[in-house]
């Protein structure tokens, strides 16, 4: 993971839980559970409210989790109209709208482009999230949705597309990855390291996982599930200067698997890559089977 420069608010936090971490580990799991079930929030731009104004809007309501059918109501928009569906997957603390330029060009070149508020974030439902809720939601979306051309995840949400295309009994032709997570554990592995966590409270934290969520954190790997991915083509979008996303992880990961297309670029890091123009352009030529 590159060097990483942690806003004031997170090394207040860091520093708390760094202190706590030895002598309390399971309270330091539950603040740190808790911490990363929290999406931050983010104001919208003029040019934002725009497209969404620009948007056909609705709400659909879908179950909270494979285990909880307590209803969530989920935030959708639409642009365009076309018999070719993409779905866009935002990241973490994301929105749709961070894909102005990416949507204007999908439809312009004749899709249609659907997306939607993951859970806790924007209109959607919820105060916290978390990876397996977004697994279950984008699940139930690409069952009402469908059938889909291709799916378009940036960050965490590239992760989870990943993962519920491996994971879920959906499929899609085309996937399509920018600046994607490949390993919930090695995030977490990595946080530890930036807070300065005592390695004591990962035993308790996954505990904690495993009973909230019914999940184990390690099978939130994409290592684990690449040749199980029911998409037929996959494109991976990545940035050198990106500080979130380790590169080199990146790299040895396409090594192994050459059949996935791929993109390398030095631009202007991990937020902004669905706006680049050779990263647009590339998108277009793999969805035009280039």
């Amino acid at each position: 993971m590159q060097h990483q420069v942690l806003p004031l608010s997170l090394r207040m936090t860091a520093f708390l839980l760094s202190g706590i971490s030895k002598p309390f580990p399971v309270l330091t799991a539950r603040l740190f559970y808790r911490l990363y079930c929290t999406p931050p929030a983010r104001k919208l731009r003029s040019t934002h409210t725009q497209l969404r104004d620009s948007a056909s809007i609705s709400q659909t309501t879908v179950s909270s989790y494979a285990f909880d059918n307590t209803p969530l109501p989920i935030t959708l928009y639409r642009w365009g109209t076309s018999g070719k569906k993409i779905l866009l997957l935002h990241g973490w603390g994301g929105s749709p709208f961070h894909f102005k330029q990416l949507i204007h060009s999908l439809v312009s070149s004749g899709y249609e482009v659907i997306s939607y508020d993951a859970p806790a974030h924007g209109l959607s439902g919820g105060q916290r999230t978390n990876l397996v809720q977004w697994m279950h939601v984008l699940e139930q979306v690409i069952r009402q949705e469908g059938p889909l051309d291709a799916i378009i995840g940036h960050s965490l949400g590239g992760l989870n597309a990943a993962l519920t295309l491996a994971r879920k009994e959906v499929q899609v032709p085309r996937l399509i990855m920018l600046s994607a997570s490949l390993s919930a554990p090695v995030f977490f592995q990595e946080t530890f390291r930036l807070f300065n966590i005592h390695p004591v409270v990962m035993p308790p934290l996954l505990q904690l996982i495993r009973h909230k969520l019914k999940e184990d954190l390690g099978e939130l790997d994409l290592h684990r599930y690449i040749d199980q991915i029911k998409a037929n083509e996959i494109f991976i979008a990545y940035d050198t200067a990106d500080e979130l996303v380790d590169v080199h992880e990146i790299d040895g990961f396409l090594q192994q698997y050459p059949a996935i297309q791929s993109l390398r670029i030095t631009g202007e890091g991990h937020f902004r890559i669905m706006r680049q123009a050779p990263v647009i352009g590339g998108i277009l030529q793999f969805l035009n089977g280039g």
